[in-house]
Parts: structure tokens; sequence; C-alpha cells
């Protein structure tokens, strides 16, 4: 989509097509399976139980060619995200689509690969990369899991991961910025300033549309502004 402006239902097919994609895709585009991951590495970095059901969890589907053309007057691009992180001592996780700049360590990431980004406190930015789809992939860490398992059959491999509950912050009150596309009427642009306060205009030169940039805000706050101010055709996270 980002490199040959396709649409969504077109990369899909050829996707499937290549065997990257399943048959029944849901998991991937709707974002369960990177959601079930994000559940997994936060109770591996906390220590307790985090259940996926537990995590906000949007899709890819709804993004179109028209966020690409708008992410790359921004020198941006957009991926779907499952995020993990601790602020002021509380857990926030998501799973959702996130614009991102080229100065983002993700940006690169492109066809099957996927990437983990691991920012600490001590030990700053870590980024471990590799393919993710693909038979031959995909039959190495069965297999790799496999002898692992055989290799350790009489050997507990201790995991610091309680059955104690990981409680993560309400999504309502997790705090993003927001690029937003609206149907561009007379007022469009006091309305938005109404609403959201601070914003900043994004222009891709298409026509009947109003784009722009929110300041930080929780994403309770976000609905209760598009609900007072403007007809949304999509919105997407941003990260810059």
């Amino acid at each position: 989509m980002k490199n040959e402006g396709a649409d969504f239902d077109s990369v899909l097919k050829k996707a499937q097509e290549l065997g990257y994609a399943e048959r029944n895709p849901e998991a991937d585009v709707c974002g369960y399976d990177a959601c079930r991951k994000i559940a997994i590495l936060t109770s591996l970095a906390y220590g307790k139980q985090v259940d996926f059901e537990d995590i906000y969890t949007e899709g890819i589907t709804e993004i179109t060619v028209e966020d690409f053309k708008y992410a790359d007057v921004l020198s941006a691009t957009v991926k779907i995200f499952g995020t993990s992180k601790l602020v002021n001592g509380k857990v926030q996780a998501m799973v959702a689509p996130v614009m991102i700049s080229k100065e983002h360590p993700l940006y690169a990431v492109e066809d099957v690969f996927n990437g983990i980004y691991v920012k600490g406190n001590m030990l700053g930015d870590v980024m471990f990369y590799g393919k993710g789809a693909g038979s031959l992939p995909t039959a190495s860490a069965v297999v790799s899991d496999v002898v692992e398992a055989v290799k350790n059959k009489d050997n507990h491999l201790y995991v610091e991961w309680s059955s104690e509950k990981q409680d993560i912050v309400p999504f309502s009150e997790c705090e993003n910025r927001f690029f937003v596309r609206a149907k561009k009427t007379d007022d469009i642009e006091n309305k938005a300033k109404e609403a959201f306060g601070n914003v900043t205009p994004v222009c891709a030169g298409i026509d009947g549309e109003y784009a722009f940039i929110t300041d930080v805000m929780t994403e309770d706050a976000y609905q209760k502004a598009v609900g007072a101010s403007c007809d949304v055709i999509n919105m997407i996270r941003v990260d810059f």
C-alpha cells in the first residue's frame, strides 16, 4: 500500500497467494495475533499474568491509500504496533496502527519481517529483527522449540511469571497524539481548534478533506472532542 499505492484488499489477496497471510487472515489484519504476543511479552516483562482480552486491539482493515499519502507528506509511514510500556509505575498496553517517522527504529521493517523494539531505563534501545512469515521461517521456529523442549525434558526452566493478575491502565486514560482526517466544511478549521485545542494541519492535496495532528490527549478526551466537532473519515495514532 505504501510503496505502490495499492488498496488493502488487493495487497491482502497477494499476501495470501504468497503464503504470508492465512486463508482466514482475521488474526493478523484485526490485530489479534499481535495482541496475544504483546500479552505474553508484557507478562514476561513484569512477572504477572496479562490476559489478551484486557488489551485494547485495533486492526489495519480501515487503513487506506490516502492515509499513506498523508504519511508521505510527513516523512512517515503506518505500522501496526503491539505496545506495552510502564508510565508512572503503571502498565499500559494496546494494539493499533501507528504513524511513525523515518527516525523511528521500526520504520524500515517491511515485507514479511517483524521487529521488537525494547527501550529500557538502563539498557537504552535494543531491537530484534527477522522474518515473521513464510513456510521456512515458521518451520525453523517450530523445530527450534521442539529441540529446546527435548533438550530440557528433565529440567525446569524458571520463568518469573506469577498467576497474579497484572493491572492494565484503562485504555480511556492512555495518552496519545492523533492524526485525524475529517470531511471538509466551511467552518472545519474553527471546529477542530475549538474541540481539540492546538492542532497542526496536514495537506496531501486530497479534495473534500481537512487533516490535522492533535497535541497529546487521552483516548477519552479524543472521543469527546470527535463527538463535539467533526465528521471523521479516519484516525491514526501518532508516535513522533
